[in-house]
């Protein structure tokens, strides 16, 4: 029987088997653990008690079909890590998990390119229906932002899509200008030494131009 909170379904990624759960609660990422594996007997869960801790993982490459985000990390907002991950790892869903379950807090998250939300506060039943939703690969969000004018799951998956890092723009994770011009002439095979004389020209040259004066 489905919960009467139940969301409408939309098949928004792959059936997932291997899950990371980033949360720092002890308690509630047992229950998640618990109720997941009796939802999906052979799935794998990889654990995360910060953000820190869940980018490491993700680092080394290990295959993650879907990542539960606690959006109360000791180490983080909880909006960064959800953009951090997602930057980390484009094409894997975020669901996010939270005792905060305000209607503004939520579409926050969707905006955001979070595929789904799950309070913490629902009863036992939804969270198992919520978390199978997300096994078999479809979005699950409270009957509350359901109902919301303007927001569908069609619209939720164009958000999330517009939202996604740019990964193709070295800017995009953090590095200056100088760093990128270091990364073309790497990414061109010049020898160490030249790339450190033509990165010194081109420090000065940086300097020299933030030193000229306004023409206005």
């Amino acid at each position: 029987m489905i919960p009467s909170n139940s969301p409408v379904r939309s098949l928004t990624h792959r059936p997932a088997k291997r899950f990371l759960l980033v949360d720092d609660h002890p308690i509630m990422s047992d229950a998640l653990r618990y109720t997941l594996e009796s939802i999906a007997p052979d799935c794998k869960i990889e654990f995360a008690a910060s953000y820190g801790e869940a980018r490491r993982i993700l680092a080394e490459g290990n295959r993650i079909d879907c990542i539960l985000l606690d959006l109360g990390l000791p180490d983080s907002d909880g909006y960064d890590a959800l953009q951090g991950l997602r930057l980390l790892r484009p094409d894997t869903p975020v669901v996010v998990l939270s005792a905060d379950g305000e209607r503004e807090t939520i579409l926050r998250c969707l905006n955001l390119g979070a595929q789904g939300f799950i309070p913490k506060t629902v009863h036992h039943d939804v969270m198992r229906h919520a978390l199978q939703m997300v096994a078999s690969g479809h979005m699950y969000v409270p009957k509350e932002v359901v109902t919301h004018a303007g927001w569908s799951p069609a619209n939720a998956a164009l958000r999330a899509a517009q939202s996604r890092p740019s990964t193709r723009d070295p800017r995009s994770l953090g590095l200056t200008g100088r760093h990128c011009d270091v990364l073309r002439l790497i990414l061109r095979g010049l020898p160490n030494k030249l790339i450190d004389r033509k990165s010194t020209r081109l420090n000065s040259s940086h300097e020299w131009i933030s030193r000229m004066p306004s023409s206005a």
